[in-house]
């Protein structure tokens, strides 16, 4: 029987391609200058809802670097080699 690859096996390995990448990244920027470059994307502050019963905050942002870029890379071509 012949697995199918699926968007959650997709998913999976994007999420595990860039969170590992992104520690790798922070590991050799304290050795290697060009992991040091970082580029953030995202809201600088939350958006805050109060309801007097409840307050929210939501506050989304990205933090990229060379590393989680070479994990990304290696999630996608690794996601093509899964059987």
């Amino acid at each position: 029987m012949k697995r199918s690859k699926g968007l959650g096996t997709l998913f999976f390995l994007l999420i595990v391609g860039l969170l590992l990448g992104g520690f790798v990244g922070d590991f050799l920027a304290k050795y290697v200058q060009v992991f040091s470059y970082q580029q953030k994307i995202g809201m600088s502050s939350p958006i805050n809802i109060d309801l007097n019963f409840v307050k929210i905050s939501f506050m989304l942002a990205f933090k990229f670097n060379l590393g989680t870029v070479l994990g990304l890379i290696i999630a996608i071509f690794s996601y093509y080699k899964v059987k």
